[in-house]
């Protein structure tokens, strides 16, 4: 219950700052405020396809499901989202691992494991659509440990 409960806040947090992403980033002119991403890590520990918006001039959410997980987090870039130019993140992303579907022995009485990463990097949003991020930071799941992320993508 408390598995499902998680996913559910996460959601809605997104859906409601989806609900209020017109006006917030009616300041960033002409700007691609949708991605379509591939990830490797991140949100999705191992690989996954990942969805973010900017939703001002400061702050992406983003929300991914990947072989074997799903995951929503937040990125805050302190100098403004422009495009063209690397810009510095930190952010915000939990998310839920599906061990059981990595269990090939049967083994683990666990149906899956929830994390949290504090991924601190660099992104670039292209003028024409390309996106790319790279960041590393912290994961506590089961242990606490360092983790990465690359993402690749398509702005729209």
């Amino acid at each position: 219950m408390t598995k499902n409960y998680f996913l559910l806040s996460l959601s809605l947090v997104f859906i409601s700052f989806s609900g209020n992403a017109q006006e917030a980033t009616s300041g960033i002119d002409g700007m691609r405020k949708n991605a379509i991403s591939f990830n490797i890590a991140g949100s999705t520990p191992m690989v996954g396809i990942v969805y973010d918006r900017v939703v001002s001039e400061n702050v992406s959410l983003e929300i991914g499901a990947g072989i074997p997980s799903v995951g929503a987090g937040f990125k805050y870039y302190p100098w403004n989202i422009q495009e063209s130019k690397i810009l510095f993140h930190v952010g915000l992303t939990g998310g839920y691992l599906f061990t059981e579907a990595l269990d090939i022995w049967g083994t683990s009485d666990e149906s899956g494991v929830f994390f949290g990463y504090l991924p601190i990097g660099i992104s670039y949003f292209g003028e024409h659509g390309f996106n790319l991020g790279v960041d590393l930071g912290p994961i506590v799941a089961a242990n606490f440990g360092p983790w990465g992320n690359i993402k690749v993508g398509y702005r729209f």
